[in-house]
């Protein structure tokens, strides 16, 4: 039962996670059930938190975090003169800042980097060549990651603000997906000649980030 019930809590997140930002940024775009878009911001931002926190090392360090996203998300929301735009770019940046911040320390001297770790589990001990690889891979995933910041951060300064809505909110899922999926296929080109592998292999380590 206690594993029926992680993977229902497990669902019920990627569930959040995918549902809300549409729905966000369709009561953006026509300024109707604002009062939900900023309800679902504020768990969409918990929840995020909850995950990014996995890798804390008390329970009660992982709450206290979810506590703090939450308080400071409802408060920008209320608070602010812009505040459902400020409050919507909340969970946006609590994600790519948490990859980042896990993808650039596996890059630090002496660590092994995190795509590495990834790469060791689906094929196990790695020839010099892909070991290089899956480094510049992790490099690359730090990119994405930053250019997601960044870009966020331009439009929300200077373009319309459903164009940046539009890019938090809806393109977001594809560009990761994308992201996956070019690496994926330059990889089982470059490097794929052993073992076999599935795109859903590497959607299924990634969920185990926080292990490595």
């Amino acid at each position: 039962m206690p594993r029926v019930s992680s993977r229902v809590r497990k669902g019920a997140a990627i569930l959040a996670c995918l549902i809300a930002p549409l729905s966000i940024h369709v009561a953006l775009a026509t300024q109707r059930g604002m009062v939900w878009a900023g309800a679902l911001i504020v768990l969409e931002a918990v929840v995020i938190a909850w995950i990014a926190l996995s890798f804390a090392p008390t329970a009660g360090l992982r709450w206290t975090g979810c506590a703090a996203v939450f308080v400071i998300t409802l408060a920008i929301w209320r608070f602010t003169g812009e505040g459902i735009v400020a409050s919507s770019a909340v969970p946006h940046t609590i994600a790519y800042l948490s990859l980042l911040a896990i993808f650039a320390a596996s890059l630090a001297p002496g660590r092994k980097a995190i795509i590495t770790v990834f790469a060791e589990k689906s094929r196990g001990d790695l020839p010099p060549i892909v070991v290089r690889y899956t480094r510049r891979v992790t490099v690359a995933w730090c990119l994405f990651c930053a250019g997601q910041l960044l870009v966020s951060l331009l439009l929300l300064l200077f373009a319309p603000f459903r164009i940046w809505s539009l890019f938090v909110n809806v393109l977001n899922l594809p560009l990761l997906v994308a992201m996956f999926s070019c690496e994926f296929a330059w990889r089982t080109w470059r490097h794929g000649s052993w073992p076999r592998e599935r795109l859903t292999d590497g959607f299924r380590l990634a969920s185990q980030i926080r292990n490595p």
